[in-house]
């Protein structure tokens, strides 16, 4: 499988301790779907406090048969160079493809930090397998939902985690500024941006631009 641009785009902004390791957790269970579940065609890893999803798709072509090599780019191929090309032929393959799902959280001391979706090409795919998902990953099997987005709804979550995360880094910044304005913490500057923003009517990221532009 293939990371998804947006997501490899998220990665490299997402610039804490715990990229490397969601990098290998994608892997992680990249390894384990390849081996027990080979008609899985996508998975996706969200990060439940962050609101953060990076997706993984299986970069084969459309159509491809075993024995072929339908799924590599050939010379004059318009998406052998092109991510958002290889992207929108994957996007196309997985919506196509896509006939069961498994949605699995993951817990830590009480509390779901992260959810893992997984995606298969047939219906039963995941049968019997889930006690394999849970011992490999230690997803909490009380909480797996099975068929609940076979709309892919995950894809789109992790298309928009670049964009996401930019308007975050914005508030971020423009909170250490309120805080160092009005001297308070920086927990207290966060409401008063969101108090003003809910009075503005905008997002939080729109009176974040705003705050910075005032205060600068």
């Amino acid at each position: 499988m293939k990371l998804l641009p947006q997501s490899r785009e998220a990665l490299d902004e997402y610039a804490t301790a715990a990229v490397d390791d969601v990098e290998v957790l994608l892997r992680v269970i990249e390894g384990w779907a390849v081996r027990t579940v080979p008609e899985c065609v996508a998975l996706s890893v969200t990060l439940l406090d962050e609101d953060l999803t990076f997706t993984l798709v299986d970069d084969s072509a459309p159509g491809r048969s075993d024995g072929d090599d339908a799924g590599v780019p050939e010379d004059g191929d318009p998406h052998a160079l092109d991510e958002s090309g290889w992207a929108e032929m994957a996007r196309e393959r997985a919506f196509d493809g896509i006939r069961s799902t498994v949605s699995l959280p993951v817990v830590e001391e009480g509390r779901a930090v992260l959810t893992i979706d997984l995606y298969a090409s047939t219906a039963h795919a995941f049968h019997g397998r889930l006690d394999g998902l849970v011992d490999a990953l230690g997803g909490w099997q009380g909480g797996a939902v099975t068929n609940a987005d076979l709309g892919f709804e995950t894809l789109h979550r992790a298309e928009e985690a670049p964009e996401r995360l930019r308007r975050q880094r914005l508030v971020d910044v423009a909170v250490g500024v309120v805080a160092a304005r009005l001297g308070v913490t920086t927990d207290d500057a966060y409401l008063v941006l969101c108090e003003a923003a809910a009075r503005a009517g905008v997002t939080e990221a729109q009176a974040a631009q705003v705050a910075r532009t005032l205060l600068a």
